[in-house]
């Protein structure tokens, strides 16, 4: 997910008769969250502070995440960006991955956990990248946090009915 100093809209409630007024900030400057949700149990796993998505950063979150869950053989559903097909990232030993077809954000499980993330930086100006960060870190972590939550927000039917197929 990229998260930047540009305004993030969302709807807003305002009385009856009075247009909401939101500030707006046009900054360029922007990092990413990657992060790695599992449906099923709800744990996760996420690192921040990127400066580029580029398949060398991708690479660098698999080792993390790989250190994470030692015992693990981890699949890991990806859309189609640039930076995701590379050789070094498809070449995994304990992750597979599974690319979605283009323009299906809704088959992610994860797009719904960003998607709450960003809520958390919606109609709010942020002096600096580090201050939205903090932000961030701490929706990340509150949400996280919760796993019976984590699986109420990604498990989709879909998901939860292939996994009982398969066990």
């Amino acid at each position: 997910m990229r998260y930047g100093l540009i305004s993030n809209y969302r709807r807003s409630w305002s009385p009856v008769g009075v247009r909401a007024l939101i500030d707006n900030q046009q900054m360029f400057s922007n990092r990413y969250l990657f992060s790695a949700v599992s449906p099923i149990t709800g744990d996760s796993f996420h690192l921040m502070g990127f400066e580029e998505n580029t398949s060398y950063a991708v690479s660098i979150f698999f080792d993390e995440l790989e250190k994470s869950f030692p015992d693990k053989n981890i699949v890991m559903v990806f859309d189609n960006a640039p930076s995701h097909r590379p050789k070094i990232i498809r070449e995994r030993k304990r992750i597979t991955c599974i690319y979605l077809p283009p323009y299906s954000p809704e088959l992610n499980p994860a797009e719904r956990f960003f998607e709450e993330v960003r809520k958390s930086t919606a109609n709010r100006i942020f002096e600096t990248l580090d201050a939205q960060e903090y932000t961030i870190a701490e929706t990340v972590k509150t949400l996280s946090g919760n796993a019976n939550g984590m699986k109420l927000l990604t498990c989709y039917d879909w998901i939860r009915k292939q996994w009982e197929g398969v066990n």
